[in-house]
């Protein structure tokens, strides 16, 4: 028998967010395929996690908050019982320029990155800088983690 690895999506977004409480509809974007992705700052842990579901005594079960998050039972939304991919990466806020640049396992992307890895990831491009940086940061920031990949997709 096969164990279970446990990821949350949040169902709605987060009280950090402008859009707090609003669905993300992340359930139905996984679903259809247009959610690709999670990004998450614990890499090293999601590492670990694809190598034990890559030795095949081990599942991913995707969930979410009935309620509030923490505070209500998780709802399962899916499974995935192939190995999942897991790449590094380190999301640039550019304050001067108010733009999103990204390093991918050592890799630097420009240009059109955040609309991809927003799209991916089941978010509108604002969207998705908010989640990451806040609401109208007013200077560089920088996050570090992993995209822990639902499909074969990859960049």
């Amino acid at each position: 028998m096969k164990k279970k690895i446990i990821i949350t999506l949040s169902r709605v977004f987060p009280v950090t967010h402008s859009r707090r409480g609003e669905p993300t509809g992340f359930a139905s974007k996984l679903a259809s395929g247009e959610k690709k992705h999670t990004i998450r700052s614990n890499y090293d842990l999601w590492k670990v996690n694809a190598e034990k579901m890559e030795r095949g005594k081990f599942y991913l079960s995707i969930r979410q908050w009935s309620g509030k998050p923490y505070n209500s039972p998780q709802v399962e939304i899916a499974q995935i019982h192939k190995p999942i991919g897991v790449q590094s990466v380190e999301l640039y806020y550019h304050y001067s320029t108010d733009t999103v640049t990204a390093v991918i396992d050592g890799y630097e992307w420009s240009g059109c990155i955040e609309t991809l890895l927003a799209h991916n990831d089941g978010l509108a491009e604002g969207d998705f800088k908010e989640w990451f940086f806040g609401k109208d940061p007013k200077e560089d920031k920088v996050f570090k983690g992993g995209i822990i990949h639902f499909t074969d997709f990859r960049y």
